[in-house]
């Protein structure tokens, strides 16, 4: 009997172990999401009014990933991820004037570690760099590249072998920057909330 328990532990542990293995998730991957977005641009100017508090839009996105295994049920990704659709960013108002605001062209490079919670599901958190555009248009338009940095949450579930949905919330603060012909920096941040499907290669 001793024996018999001791291999049915054995057997579990196995099990175990086998159930919750990164190799799933690693290899290449990549898929598309559709994602809200909340975000606004701000500037320290009295005679300026910024609207721009609560501004949502919905967008898609593509995204990419090399998933690498650092543990039985750990995994490190490399990610890229790219918005299709602009991203509302408010409204500003200069005595009897107003130009809305935007961000194109979003994307990131990110890293995320990541640890197994059952068989088919990833938990992980990412850090990643920024890149967009923001825009200002009225009778005429502006715009200035802006830089910043990115963190998240997030988790990826297998349908099957190759097919996955994932689901991430992520908080986006960028740097100060200026239009040209402005009188001051400006800055931007967001949050993103994203559901997708994606597909491992």
């Amino acid at each position: 009997m001793k024996k018999l328990l001791i291999y049915l532990a054995a057997t579990a542990a196995v099990c175990s172990a086998q159930a919750q293995s990164s190799g799933d998730f690693t290899g290449f991957s990549a898929g598309a999401n559709m994602a809200m977005n909340a975000a606004n641009i701000s500037a320290p100017i009295n005679t300026v009014t910024f609207d721009a508090l609560g501004q949502q839009s919905i967008g898609v996105g593509g995204f990419a990933a090399y998933g690498l295994s650092i543990g039985s049920a750990s995994v490190l990704s490399l990610g890229f991820d790219y918005s299709f659709s602009d991203i509302k960013a408010g409204e500003i108002k200069v005595a009897n004037s107003s130009a809305s605001l935007k961000i194109q062209n979003a994307w990131s490079f990110s890293i995320a570690p990541g640890a197994m919670l059952t068989d088919k599901t990833l938990a992980y958190f990412k850090l990643g760099f920024e890149n967009g555009k923001a825009v200002g248009s009225s009778t005429t338009e502006v715009s200035k590249n802006i830089t910043g940095s990115s963190w998240g949450v997030g988790m990826k579930t297998l349908f099957n072998k190759n097919n996955f949905l994932q689901v991430e919330v992520k908080q986006t603060t960028f740097g100060a920057a200026r239009f040209d012909g402005d009188i001051a920096d400006f800055t931007a941040r967001g949050t993103t909330g994203s559901v997708g499907l994606g597909f491992m290669f």
